[in-house]
């Protein structure tokens, strides 16, 4: 008898703990769900950043070829372009940062848009490789969730 209720006693210790590590488990499932939908967001501003810098380097190429009086449509933000009359094509004002801008002829602001845009790759790798370890550590612990939860349900 006396036996009987130490293995009782000991099985419902096993069972609580067990039942602790599912519920560990369920929470650190959901905080590598919302880092993973945090850092999903990062990376889709990082690619539409690259694909900005894209087009404004296809753009300051394209300004090289024309010259002084010729016409422009220029989109002027919701879905609204004007006509504009190119007056000069060796400037180009280039924002560098905290607020300021710096005046570059077309070489030059290419050359510091592709370099901005080598980083932005950069920071596009490393937030694709903590994505993927984010993801390989979510279903290590979902395999190890489903491992304690196929125990419970069978008879110890």
């Amino acid at each position: 008898m006396v036996i009987r209720m130490e293995e009782q006693v000991s099985g419902s210790v096993g069972e609580r703990e067990r039942e602790a590590e599912v519920q560990s488990l369920v929470v650190q499932l959901r905080q590598y769900q919302t880092q993973a939908e945090t850092t999903s967001q990062e990376l889709v501003m990082v690619q539409q950043a690259i694909a900005e810098h894209d087009k404004a380097v296809e753009t300051l190429k394209y300004l090289k070829n024309m010259k002084p009086g010729d016409e422009l449509i220029v989109p002027v933000g919701a879905s609204t372009s004007i006509y504009v009359t190119l007056s000069n094509t060796d400037r180009i004002i280039v924002r560098i940062g905290g607020g300021v801008s710096a005046e570059k002829d077309p070489d030059s602001a290419i050359e510091f848009l592709e370099a901005k845009k080598r980083e932005l790759e950069d920071s596009q790798r490393q937030i694709a490789g903590l994505l993927q370890r984010i993801d390989q550590e979510a279903k290590r612990l979902q395999a190890r969730l489903q491992e304690l939860v196929a125990k419970s349900g069978a008879p110890g």
